[in-house]
């Protein structure tokens, strides 16, 4: 589900804290409801304690950690969505299969950074090493091999996106963006695109992500 052996080295845990969070990912995966009264009550602690070992981690607040760990636990899409596995999903997840140990960096603007920053936390949480925001430094040459760039636009011509991946394309970084249209210069600079141009975009790059790391 996820790897807490990663976050307790990543976020310096203590033993109590790695006790807390193994204890709430087994009854996420067990399906059980679990306030955090009861957290700290079958873990011989206080609710303090468990609301600082959540701010540790990054999440503001148990309910979100929750929120997260259920995503995780359970597929965003309905039974009955109809998903089409074309030839860049594919590559899409071959691309993040194969390139675990690199360091994934995400780049967006406006409400894309939301949406950039869930993605961020999901591969987080599954013991991937990625950034949610660009830093141009990382696209120089000298660590292009250690890079995988992700981009969001819902136009496809999002300038300071575009202006990362033509560093990126430069330095032979490789690229995966999720676009709303088709046709751009996004989808052009970039190695993978996958297309969305239903009117929820950011809905469906959610989904699509979701799929994607359901598979890897």
């Amino acid at each position: 589900m996820i790897d807490i052996n990663y976050i307790c080295k990543k976020h310096k845990l203590t033993i109590l804290e790695k006790t807390i969070l193994e204890f709430i990912v087994q009854n996420i995966q067990n399906k059980k409801k679990i306030s955090i009264r009861n957290v700290a009550l079958e873990n011989f602690t206080s609710t303090s304690v468990i609301y600082k070992c959540m701010s540790k981690i990054g999440y503001s607040s148990y309910s979100n950690f929750i929120y997260f760990l259920k995503i995780n636990n359970n597929s965003l899409i309905s039974k009955d969505y109809s998903f089409e596995e074309n030839e860049s999903f594919k590559k899409a997840i071959n691309l993040l299969k194969k390139n675990k140990d690199k360091l994934f960096m995400f780049t967006s603007t406006g409400i894309a950074n939301n949406i950039s920053s869930y993605m961020n936390e999901r591969l987080a949480l599954l013991g991937i090493r990625s950034i949610s925001n660009s830093h141009i430094q990382l696209l120089e040459n000298y660590f292009s091999k250690d890079i995988i760039l992700i981009t969001l636009s819902q136009s496809g011509e999002t300038e300071s996106v575009i202006d990362i991946l033509k560093i990126a394309t430069k330095n032979k970084i490789r690229s995966l963006s999720f676009i709303g249209k088709k046709d751009t210069t996004i989808e052009n600079l970039s190695d993978i695109s996958l297309i969305s141009t239903n009117d929820i975009f950011f809905a469906d790059v959610i989904t699509i992500f979701e799929e994607i790391l359901k598979r890897i």
